[in-house]
């Protein structure tokens, strides 16, 4: 039993004849009639009831037919979620983020889960070297990450807008209460939670190297490994942190606020980074498109 056959068969069962089968087929009669005598023979049953009107259903035909009904919506059904994967509408996208990126990821998985709604979503957090190489085993397509400066990843890289550095305070830590952006001088003796020396955004150095220019030594508190960790020191009073001004919309309800240095301006920039793969899946490019028609508005 092949396709061709079930074909030929519901065909001819919808028509009522071969000679009508073979007009909505657009096939000569004698390879329809050949291959249902193929099919019954395979079958050991009649399939139809020849009638001076046509042919008719047996007992056994019916039963065919049904199943044959259900098999071509099957594929029906099939084919169409294929297109809706190459149309990005289906599927899966799997994307990275790094804390510092939560907000400008929600904001672009809500506008682009709005219009792909039947497209899964995986979404991992975690730091960016371990995200770039799952980036590069193949097991996430798309990362949110920072950029400072020019530097590349090697990869395709889309920039999606701008946070400033700030520093980042609770009431307790404020180098300048009641105003509205710090002095650099008012940051003398005062505790840092900044992250490791070793940080690939290199935000404690740009810091360190201003307080430097302006004649004194930071005294830094505490050297964190990550993003979250400086956040939870900061928070529980170890001192003033620096970093993109964005994380703090991360921390609804809490006590910590940001400031911008008075005189030095820093910039971060969350970027998207992605394999340069010709072969990207349907929604992997919907996803890309539609981060670059929302570029620098999130």
């Amino acid at each position: 039993m092949n396709f061709k056959q079930l074909e030929y068969f519901a065909a001819v069962a919808e028509e009522g004849s071969i000679s009508g089968a073979s007009r909505a087929l657009h096939v000569a009669q004698p390879p329809i009639s050949r291959q249902l005598s193929l099919l019954e023979d395979e079958l050991g049953v009649t399939l139809f009831l020849r009638t001076n009107k046509g042919v008719a259903l047996t007992e056994a035909g019916r039963c065919l037919y049904q199943h044959s009904r259900q098999m071509f919506q099957s594929l029906r059904t099939m084919a169409d979620s294929v297109r809706d994967v190459e149309a990005g509408a289906r599927g899966q996208l799997k994307l990275g983020v790094i804390y510092s990126d939560v907000q400008t990821a929600t904001q672009l998985l809500k506008q682009y889960h709005a219009q792909y709604p039947q497209v899964e979503l995986y979404v991992r957090m975690g730091a960016p070297g371990d995200l770039l190489d799952d980036l590069g085993r193949g097991e996430l397509h798309v990362l949110f990450l920072r950029s400072q400066s020019g530097r590349s990843f090697g990869l395709r890289e889309r920039v999606l807008g701008e946070d400033p550095l700030e520093l980042v305070m609770c009431p307790e830590t404020d180098p300048a209460p009641g105003q509205d952006a710090v002095p650099i001088q008012a940051l003398r003796n005062v505790p840092m939670c900044l992250l490791r020396s070793d940080d690939l955004w290199n935000y404690s150095r740009d810091l360190l190297e201003e307080c430097r220019r302006a004649g004194f030594a930071p005294s830094v508190a505490c050297h964190c490994y990550d993003t979250p960790m400086e956040m939870q020191m900061v928070q529980a009073g170890f001192g003033v942190g620096f970093l993109p001004r964005s994380i703090v919309a991360a921390h609804p309800g809490s006590p910590v606020y940001t400031k911008p240095v008075l005189e030095f301006s820093a910039k971060s920039y969350p970027i998207l980074v992605w394999e340069n793969d010709p072969y990207q899946s349907g929604c992997v490019k919907r996803f890309l498109e539609l981060a670059e028609t929302l570029g620098g508005t999130l």
